[in-house]
Parts: C-alpha cells; sequence; structure tokens
C-alpha cells in the first residue's frame, strides 16, 4: 500500500505550526488560495487559523477547551506564556507606536531603532544610576520581542527593528486602552 501524496497545502500548514506567516512567505498565496480546505484540517486537531490578509499576516491559536463540553479536552500545542511586567510594557509601548504609525497614514513598514525603543520604554524603567543595565536589560526584552514573533531585527549595521503586524492580533485596541490605563496608574502610585 503506498502513502498518500501530501496535500497542496501541506507546506502552508507545516509553516503556520511554526509560527506566525506573513505575506513576504513564498506560500503565501497558497494560504488564501486554499483557506478553507486548511481552516477545515486544522479545526479536526483542535487549532483555529486567524488570517489577516490585508494586515498580511496570519498565525494559528488553540482555543481554550469548553469546561461545559462532555469530551476530554485536548493537550496544549501552542503554549501559552505569561509575559513579564517589563515585557508586557515593551509590546504595550511597540503597540502604540504600531498604532500612530498607521493613523499617520505612513507607507511601508514601522521600523524602530534600538535608542528609540529605549526612549520609549525609559519612563517606565528608570535608568537609575546604572545605564549600562538599563540598556542590558532593553536589549533582553527586546530579543524576547524577538523570540515571540513581535519584532524583526532588520540586517542592517545599525540596530534597527521592524514592529510585526502580528501584535495589533494579539493586542486589540481595547486591550490596549485597558493596558495602557494601568501602565498610567502605576505611574501615578509610584510619583505619590
Amino acid at each position: 500500500m503506498s502513502p498518500d501524496l501530501p496535500q497542496p497545502y501541506a507546506p502552508v500548514i507545516l509553516k503556520l505550526l511554526q509560527g506566525a506567516m506573513y505575506s513576504t512567505d513564498p506560500h503565501w498565496d497558497r494560504l488564501q488560495s486554499y483557506l478553507t480546505p486548511i481552516q477545515d484540517y486544522l479545526g479536526k486537531i483542535g487549532l483555529q487559523v486567524h488570517n489577516y490578509e490585508t494586515e498580511g499576516f496570519a498565525y494559528l491559536s488553540q482555543p481554550e477547551p469548553d469546561p461545559d463540553a462532555r469530551i476530554e479536552p485536548l493537550p496544549r500545542l501552542m503554549v501559552r506564556r505569561q509575559l513579564s511586567f517589563n515585557l508586557t510594557v515593551l509590546c504595550v509601548l511597540l503597540r502604540e507606536q504600531l498604532l500612530r504609525f498607521d493613523a499617520s497614514d505612513a507607507t511601508g513598514r514601522l521600523v524602530l531603532s534600538i535608542e528609540k525603543i529605549r526612549d520609549v520604554l525609559q519612563p517606565y524603567l528608570p535608568i537609575g544610576n546604572n545605564e549600562d543595565k538599563f540598556r542590558s536589560d532593553v536589549s533582553k526584552l527586546v530579543r524576547q520581542g524577538v523570540e515571540l514573533g513581535f519584532l524583526r531585527r532588520l540586517n542592517s549595521e545599525e540596530e534597527n527593528y521592524e514592529v510585526l503586524a502580528l501584535l495589533k492580533a494579539k493586542i486589540d485596541a481595547e486591550m490596549l486602552e485597558r493596558l495602557k490605563q494601568k501602565l498610567v496608574n502605576l505611574q501615578a502610585n509610584e510619583k505619590s
């Protein structure tokens, strides 16, 4: 008995299982062409495809099991990570930068230097007496942002990062406002 041939959309599924897919990926058009069968296939194993065609990205999620369901919950494939406070601050501030960039009707992509990221973070992560530690802490946070798929380091001599659109899906406008209000409240409490 010969094995079944892979479906024409198999590379897309494998790419999505590895992480977010962007419109720059060579398989992007295939994702758009076979979106329904891909959604059906992945839905059978409890995964959901989030396709933002106009934004140019797609990713998978695994919905939380229904506590009222009478079926055994599936094991977690997609790891859920709780972000540290400082990483949450970075994500909120990057999402705010992305919101401003989109509102400015600028074209292209939002690119920030490591120095700009440090400037944006400075009010929330005070330098104190040790600027080297602050610089190191911000670099570590940026690396974590890259690992999560929210930032991409550009191949340039300067340390520049593209803020990726996936951040829009993970922190929507309503969540952004709630998180920003919490940051404002925290800053007010620290000053009093």
